[in-house]
């Protein structure tokens, strides 16, 4: 069994994906609209290249009366801005995507946007417009750009010959582009039954609203003592099992589900991932599908998470892409999810950026981010004072999701008890925040086993902010 404790460690100021409107309800819509970038909290994703410096304008300076980011440069010449992390994803070649931006220059001056198609690290198509514009009013900028390749990603750059004493300010930037399933990808799964909330779930286990509220319990400890405690039953109950451990995941998953949780499973391969993509592991992937096929409700199934560091991670990618179709197809109860640290994807080094890493051809029903608060961690002597943010994992991961058409959760995630005694509420506010985003699940890691912190629910504190989220989420009805 793999228990993994990793936090998800800020480094400095947060910078995040282009960020994105909350979506309203969790289903991933026919167009989508974002990113978004209002430069209110964060420079939403950009990067400096260069000299270039970024920065976010006093209040008043958007707009709308609001903030822009500020684009200057340490030496007289080009100021580059450009997205810190790819655009796009899981789109098929002749996607059109129309990005519109708003720009001020503090003096007359020509100012490029240009958006690039990279593909297999090659840039394939260049969109470009570089009109001179009036000083200080704002001037839209637009672009259109058709992909020639599938799966492909996108480059956003702004350029702009400046002075040291001179800088240019972006706002209201937005992406916009419908959104076409694969071919290969079925319409939708059926109706699978009610949720206490009075919404319906897919029978994979999908809900139409809400978010489940959960936990992964001691070492699988049985939860139903720890649920008195809670005065309430966990709506998803995170397990972990190795490859032989198949008879005990299915018990487990099926007393689960005659408890009302849902069941999300994290399994350990029988094979190295090389040999999983061969085919040695096909057999074992259909057997266990099938026995997950025969219980009565949904179950949410995981190989490997959080790969980060164990191997070649593009074995792993295509180890995905070969087991999610074997399992999906012989279990339509059974949602393939895919977990990762999140940490990595976002700030970590570009090989596991999800534009590398997400399965490509295939379809997932769920991505699993393990983020931890990271708020009162003790390392190496000395205690982090700086909190998650939260917010800015859900932005880039919705704005993410919506491209690529899929459900998201957390699969894992501990709060310390320095934070809980500094925001007694934190739990409860982040499972708020996560619906509001549209992530359809929160398990929280209760236990400390190969942890960096005490992640348990083991004081009255951390259990009372448990509870408070817990009593209002959803079910299986």
């Amino acid at each position: 069994m793999r228990w993994t404790g990793r936090p998800a460690v800020l480094l400095g100021l947060v910078l995040g994906g282009l960020a994105a409107v909350p979506p309203t309800v969790s289903a991933a819509p026919t167009a989508i609209v974002g990113p978004v970038g209002s430069f209110e909290s964060h420079v939403d994703g950009f990067k400096g290249v260069g000299k270039t410096r970024l920065g976010r304008s006093s209040l008043g300076i958007g707009r709308n009366g609001s903030r822009a980011m500020s684009v200057r440069t340490l030496a007289n010449g080009p100021a580059i801005a450009t997205n810190q992390w790819p655009l796009g994803a899981a789109h098929s070649a002749g996607t059109t995507y129309t990005v519109r931006a708003w720009v001020r220059v503090n003096q007359k001056r020509r100012v490029a946007m240009r958006v690039s198609e990279v593909s297999r690290g090659r840039v394939v198509r260049t969109a470009l417009t570089r009109p001179v514009l009036k000083a200080r009013t704002w001037t839209p900028l637009n672009l259109k750009v058709t992909s020639a390749a599938s799966g492909s990603t996108l480059t956003l750059k702004f350029q702009a010959g400046m002075r040291t004493t001179d800088r240019y300010f972006v706002d209201d930037l937005r992406i916009t582009a419908p959104v076409k399933a694969p071919v290969d990808q079925p319409s939708g799964d059926p109706a699978g039954g009610m949720l206490t909330n009075k919404c319906s779930h897919t029978v994979r286990g999908i809900p139409s609203c809400g978010t489940y509220v959960g936990a992964a319990h001691g070492s699988n400890t049985e939860p139903s003592t720890f649920e008195g405690n809670l005065g309430g039953q966990l709506g998803v109950r995170r397990t972990y099992f190795t490859a032989t451990g198949v008879a005990k995941a299915v018990s487990t998953a099926r007393a689960d589900l005659a408890a009302g949780r849902l069941p999300w499973i994290s399994f350990k391969l029988p094979h190295s991932w090389a040999d999983m993509v061969a085919g040695k592991g096909d057999a074992w992937a259909r057997d266990l599908a099938k026995q997950l096929s025969a219980l009565d409700g949904p179950v949410w199934v995981a190989f490997h998470h959080e790969p980060e560091g164990d191997g070649d991670i593009q074995l792993w990618r295509r180890m995905q892409e070969r087991l999610a179709p074997i399992v999906r197809s012989a279990a339509p109860n059974v949602a393939f999810t895919v977990v990762m640290t999140g940490w990595n994807q976002f700030y970590g080094e570009a090989k596991y950026s999800l534009a590398e890493i997400w399965p490509r051809g295939v379809e997932i029903d769920v991505a699993g981010f393990d983020i931890y608060q990271n708020y009162g961690v003790v390392k190496d002597g000395k205690t982090t004072t700086k909190w998650t943010d939260f917010e800015q994992y859900f932005r880039m991961i919705s704005t993410w999701a919506r491209t690529a058409g899929v459900d998201w959760a957390l699969g894992e995630t501990g709060v310390t008890q320095a934070a809980i005694a500094a925001r007694p509420t934190s739990i409860a506010d982040t499972v708020k925040l996560m619906q509001s985003y549209g992530g359809i699940g929160y398990s929280y890691f209760d236990t400390t086993l190969n942890s960096v912190a005490d992640w348990s629910l083991s004081t009255t504190a951390k259990v009372n902010a448990f509870k408070s989220a817990l009593s209002s989420s959803p079910k299986l009805d």
